[in-house]
């Protein structure tokens, strides 16, 4: 754009100057000045929003990358949880089957296992509740 008006401000008054007056030649020359101001000024302009665009777009991937950080930490978490629960419902089973065959002893080992059971149930409801929602 900034070209055309170059090229126009060369170019009309050397093909005018036979045809126009210099009041008319002062008047286009004064035309073509104010256009590269405007021109001058949109481009200034064009550029400060794209400088604050990109800024933007900086905040918004690091925003992203924070994001996506702090979701694969809980995924983690949540998988490690998981393995736990599957292992504490493993030995709940396998208590629960020493009590049904009446292995001697069998009732205390399994008190000792359920209190061990809640507490590593209770432990497990903690680390729930400290993850982030």
């Amino acid at each position: 754009m900034k070209r055309w008006f170059v090229l126009v401000s060369l170019l009309l008054p050397s093909l005018i100057m036979g045809c126009a007056s210099d009041t008319e030649l002062q008047a286009l020359q004064a035309d073509t000045s104010a256009l590269q101001r405007q021109s001058s000024a949109r481009h200034q302009t064009v550029e400060a929003r794209v400088q604050q665009l990109s800024e933007r777009v900086a905040q918004f991937e690091q925003a992203q990358t924070a994001a996506r950080r702090d979701l694969a930490r809980i995924n983690a978490a949540l998988d490690e949880l998981r393995v736990q629960l599957q292992r504490l419902r493993g030995d709940a089973q396998e208590a629960q089957i020493q009590v049904q065959r009446g292995t001697p002893g069998g009732e205390e080992a399994a008190a000792a296992r359920l209190t061990n059971f809640e507490t590593r149930l209770d432990d497990l409801e903690k680390r729930l509740r400290a993850l982030p929602r």
